[in-house]
Formats: structure tokens, sequence, C-alpha cells
């Protein structure tokens, strides 16, 4: 071989070898880049809602998420910005806040600036394109049956779409998964014809309110998603980001909206076999839930009966009672409360299991206590 041809070959691997440490560099910084997530505040409405999608982004590395208003949107602040959530709470409430110029921005903003949306129950509302309501007309659907809007809520079921089994793979291999439901939207197809994906579908038949007309949520879009122009809109009917062990599928969402690798997310959060089963808010649950929320203030032994039965019962209100179990009298509560929150993924709480183990006295509850810190923080993202 000649000295000119050896010559050439060296220029041809060497940039070869360029190119290719160009691209993993790329990728690397690509998943290092961080998301700006900000969640919508309606003048301090629905504080929990705000709370929970808060907490459950943080599960992601990349994200930084922050509580946004409406002011912001209109000062152009939220340009900077890659997403918005809109959770739950109350989607009247969120429009009203946005005001009439506010939403419109907010629609130039997904369709000329490529602005990622996210909206959870009442967001997947204001998502919708519905006659008679405030509504952004993004995702492509319309909801129907507002009048029974206070119909109930529970555990409910749900199942994937070949679409959505693309976004969450983690769930491919799952007939039937679950997730809270409160009362959201009941969504069909737009009469715009505005196209969107269905990527899950809703099997639960929720109608514990008298008067609320049965087989109206079953087999309804319970995931939808849709590209408007230069941007990418998501709705959850139900509320993925306050159910235990999927709480991972709305930050997953939102890197779908923002056009942005779809990392995986470690198995102390992509639990789906938390919850087995279907469980609707009736009467007689209801009645169970009231009587363990009661037993988190009665004795030592009620207590800690109390607290895994409404874990076991998806207690929507759970999540408000646990925290302040830390500072019980007994020793073998806090350290169930600390356990409680590991299982709920109440990362919010924190602060509080930080100071428990600061005042504990008992070396070997405080060991304990340290030991379920460290499984709590280990539920973030490792940049948070």
């Amino acid at each position: 071989m000649t000295k000119l041809k050896i010559n050439l070959l060296l220029i041809v691997c060497m940039s070869f070898c360029l190119l290719s440490a160009c691209k993993r560099v790329e990728k690397q910084n690509q998943s290092q880049e961080t998301i700006r997530v900000g969640v919508f505040d309606k003048n301090g409405d629905s504080p929990w809602c705000i709370t929970d999608a808060l907490e459950a982004l943080r599960i992601d590395p990349n994200m930084k998420a922050e509580v946004v208003r409406a002011s912001q949107i209109m000062s152009g602040e939220l340009d900077a910005f890659d997403a918005i959530v809109f959770p739950g709470g109350s989607g009247r409430g969120e429009t009203q806040s946005l005001g009439e110029t506010g939403m419109e921005k907010l629609v130039k903003m997904v369709k000329e600036q490529g602005k990622a949306v996210v909206g959870i129950c009442a967001g997947a509302y204001i998502m919708t394109e519905t006659p008679d309501y405030p509504s952004l007309a993004l995702n492509g659907c319309e909801a129907i049956d507002i009048e029974h809007d206070h119909r109930g809520h529970g555990l409910s079921k749900f199942s994937l779409t070949k679409e959505g089994k693309e976004i969450f793979p983690e769930l491919k291999d799952r007939k039937i998964s679950f997730c809270q439901y409160y009362e959201g939207p009941v969504l069909v197809p737009a009469k715009s014809g505005a196209k969107f994906m269905e990527l899950a579908t809703m099997l639960s038949d929720v109608h514990t309110v008298e008067g609320t007309p049965a087989n109206m949520t079953n087999n309804r879009p319970f995931v939808v998603a849709a590209e408007v122009e230069k941007g990418r809109v998501a709705s959850f009917v139900g509320h993925p980001e306050c159910t235990p062990g999927m709480r991972w599928m709305l930050p997953r969402m939102v890197r779908w909206t923002c056009n942005k690798e779809l990392i995986a997310y470690p198995e102390n959060v992509v639990r789906p076999d938390f919850f087995k089963n279907e469980i609707i808010y009736t009467d007689d649950i209801n009645d169970l839930q009231t009587k363990y929320h009661n037993q988190l203030s009665g004795s030592k032994a009620e207590k800690l009966e109390g607290i895994e039965k409404v874990i076991e019962l998806a207690c929507w209100s759970s999540k408000k009672w646990i925290p302040g179990m830390l500072r019980d009298k007994d020793a073998m509560v806090r350290v169930k409360a600390s356990w409680a929150l590991i299982q709920l993924e109440r990362t919010d709480a924190i602060p509080d299991l930080e100071a428990a183990v600061m005042t504990e006295k008992d070396t070997k509850i405080k060991s304990q206590l340290k030991k379920n810190l460290k499984a709590l923080k280990g539920l973030l993202g490792s940049k948070s």
C-alpha cells in the first residue's frame, strides 16, 4: 500500500471516529438538557393538585418544575419554558384566570412557538373543543355529559393502545393498569374533525353519584395526545401524578410533548403492580375509608392498621394525613408513617421526615427513620 493511500485511510478513520464522538456527545448533551416546566396556578386554588404535579415532575432528573401564573404567560416570561402543565382543580377557573387574551396567547404559543402543554383532569377539560365551555381547542376532543360532571371517583382501570405502548413501554405487556380518577372529562372526537391519538382507554364505569348515567366513562379515551402545528399537547382524564407507582407517566408525557428523548425511570417509581384491583368509591368504600381515616387518630394499634388500610384502599386524602404522624408520640407509629410516605411517594414530605430524624432520641428508631428518608429521597431524579 502506498504512503498516500495509508494517509487517506488514516484521515477517513479519524473523521469517522470524530463524527462518532460528536454524535455521542450530542446524545449525552441531549439527555442532560434541562427541561423547564411550568405548573399553572390559578391564584392558589387546588394546592394538592399543584403539589402532586410538581413532585411527579421531580422524578425526571432533567426537569426543572416551578409554579407559574397567567401574568407570566402575558408578560412573555414563559417563552423560556419548554412546557406548561395545567393540573386538576377547576377547568373554568383555569381559563377564567387566563382570560380571553391569555387563552389566545397560549394557543399561539403552541401553534407558532411549538410550546408543549399537558392537561390533567380539569386541565384536560380546557384542552378540549367543547361548545359553551371556555376551552382552548387543542387536543382534538370534546367533553360531553358536563351536566353530570360530579359523577364520582376511584381507582380506575385503563388499557394502552398501540400508540400508548410506544410512549409507555413499561406497560406494554399489561392488559389492565390502574390510575386515580376524580370526575375527569368524558371525551369524544371534536366535531371539527381535528386529529388526535388515543394513547389509553378507560375501562371503569364510574357513576356513584345519584342521577349520573351509567356507561359514560368506560371505553372512552383516558389519555390523548395531538400535534397542533408546531406544538404538541396531551391530556390525562385521570390523575397519574398522585397514583403511587404511576406518577412517572406525567414526566414521560411531558418529554413526548417537548419532543425530547423518552428516558427510562427507575423501578422504585415505575411500579404498575402497586395496585392490583379497581376500587370505585361507592358508599361502602367511602364508609371504610372514613373508618380507617378516623383510626389515624385512635390507639396505637388502630393507627398502625389505619396507615396500611388507607394505602390499600387508595384513599385520595391519605397524603394529607400521613406526614403529621411522623410527630406521633409512639415510636412505632412514627416509623410506620415514614414507611407509608415511601409507599405513597410523598416526596413533598421530605422536610417532615428530615425533622423527624433530627429530633428522634431513640437511636434504633432514628436509624430506621434515616433508612426510610434515604429511600424517600431516592424517588427523586438525581438533579432534584
